[in-house]
């Protein structure tokens, strides 16, 4: 079939017949009309159409009249096997599988691409590449920018949304949003450096909007019931939310509850381990249930202290007597009613020991001069040298940070340990030792 060349400057009225359709020069709307005869068709395979070309009504395929294209007032529809099959509306919305748009969705917005159907199959969408490799998934891209012009980068903030999909259902006259997956920049953004988190949002029982509960976000996991959490940076300090948080950089879990328990263990149907604890892989410790009772496995009570009036950090070697003094730890503003001072024991059989020393605090930038003094439980003591311990036997302190044998077999104040092995698990260069004990020194 020839190519319809129309003229660059035609005239009001000239005119073209092609195959039974005569196109006419509207000089007042500077557009070429048609008029189809009877058993016309238009080329559109074959050949080519330049200029303006204005059609009413619909186009149908050749023997075929199940196929259409129609044109209605500011609308396109298109028809296959007899049935509207995808509809432009009015407005540029493309709907498939109806040709009214849906305007009552809980967002209140009416989305420019619209999929309807009353089986899976009909409203559904796939994007499928063949041969994905590691590298090449198929893609759903969401794109946001701070420009109001097309093709204008302008930077987008922290804490502002990318995109966000939701799902909603009817509550018998609109929809209404049950639960939404929302990206937002989390942090500064700059070149090729957009940090970001999603947002896990459920809506619950009773409400009419959704409430987020998770928040991935660039450095770990937040989960929540309250969204105040958002602005924290360390939950677990905040007591005016609800949460648990996950911290990828220091690989910590922070748990957050307000009146109520923060954390809940349960073991069903057998007794044994509830907790291991472990060190580079190994497990040190355990907590675990038989019948009604819980055992603490492996360890011992401890606590925070401080030497007398705050002094700095000195050598004290592990398993050392340690005694209490009339002085009160101190921690800036923070409120300490319970944790008092102590120092190396220098009494003989002195009464008011309150364990061994256990080893400085490396975790806490802000106080140095903290160190953990072992209480009750298992761990070593440091005997002098010369000094001859038998299993069973009960300690004292010697007066000079080491301990040594009480002359009885009776528990008293000045009781600190018992030894459960004189196997020795370390020698200093002062000759002293250390031996494992059960702490009794509260």
């Amino acid at each position: 079939m020839a190519a319809i060349n129309f003229p660059d400057s035609p005239s009001n009225g000239d005119t073209h017949v092609v195959g039974g359709v005569t196109y006419t020069y509207d000089s007042t709307e500077t557009k070429w009309k048609t008029t189809i005869n009877s058993n016309a068709f238009l080329p559109l395979s074959g050949g080519t159409v330049s200029g303006n070309i204005v059609l009413g009504g619909e186009i149908q395929h050749d023997g075929d009249t199940d196929t259409k294209i129609h044109f209605d007032t500011d609308t396109i529809k298109l028809d296959t096997g007899g049935s509207t099959r995808a509809t432009v509306d009015s407005s540029g919305r493309l709907l498939v599988g109806t040709s009214s748009a849906l305007d009552k969705f809980g967002s209140d917005k009416t989305p420019r691409l619209q999929v309807e159907g009353t089986t899976q199959a009909d409203s559904s969408i796939s994007i499928t590449r063949w041969n994905v490799g590691n590298t090449a998934p198929p893609i759903l891209l969401f794109g946001g920018t701070n420009s109001n012009t097309s093709g204008v980068y302008t930077l987008v903030d922290d804490d502002e949304n990318l995109g966000q999909i939701r799902f909603e259902g009817t509550d018998g006259s609109k929809f209404v949003a049950g639960a939404a997956i929302t990206a937002a920049v989390d942090g500064t953004p700059g070149a090729n450096d957009m940090p970001g988190r999603l947002v896990f949002s459920t809506t619950a029982d009773g409400a009419s909007s959704p409430t987020e509960r998770m928040r991935l976000k660039s450095d770990g996991v937040l989960i929540a019931t309250n969204t105040s959490q958002t602005t924290s940076s360390t939950p677990s300090e905040d007591s005016t939310f609800n949460s648990v948080a996950i911290r990828g950089a220091q690989g910590q879990i922070q748990i957050s509850a307000q009146n109520t328990t923060a954390f809940d263990i349960n073991r069903r149907f057998s007794d044994g381990t509830l907790v291991n604890f472990r060190g580079d892989g190994t497990v040190e410790g355990t907590i675990s249930i038989s019948g009604t009772t819980i055992s603490y496995n492996g360890g011992h009570l401890s606590r925070w202290s401080q030497l007398p009036g705050g002094t700095e950090r000195t050598e004290i070697l592990r398993g050392s007597v340690l005694s209490n003094i009339d002085e009160m730890c101190n921690w800036g503003e923070e409120e300490n009613e319970q944790l008092n001072r102590m120092k190396v024991s220098d009494v003989e059989g002195d009464p008011n020991v309150s364990g061994v020393f256990q080893g400085w605090d490396d975790d806490d930038d802000a106080y140095t001069d903290d160190f953990y003094c072992a209480m009750t439980g298992d761990f070593v003591i440091r005997i002098a040298q010369g000094v001859t311990v038998e299993r069973g036997d009960l300690l004292m302190s010697a007066g000079d940070g080491t301990a040594k044998p009480q002359d009885d077999d009776i528990i008293r104040s000045k009781t600190i340990a018992k030894v459960t092995s004189t196997n020795v698990s370390c020698i200093y260069d002062d000759g002293s030792y250390c031996v494992p004990c059960v702490l009794m020194a509260c």
